[in-house]
């Protein structure tokens, strides 16, 4: 599992501008889950409860 942090006020390195591209709505918080497949299991802005989060990441772990 790979957690990772974006800053869009600093220059992005070509991956994170893909994702960037693909999932930021302009909205922050703005959190994804992505499984091992490069599917979205989780694409929402705000903040994100403990228990919703945690729920998506063990799907994302089991597949």
């Amino acid at each position: 599992m790979n957690f990772v942090i974006i800053d869009t006020d600093q220059k992005l390195p070509e991956g994170q501008k893909a994702v960037v591209q693909k999932y930021f709505r302009g909205y922050i918080p703005h959190v994804v889950v992505i499984d091992r497949f490069g599917k979205a299991l989780y694409d929402d802005a705000g903040e994100v409860e403990e228990s919703i989060i945690a729920k998506y990441l063990d799907k994302a772990l089991s597949k």
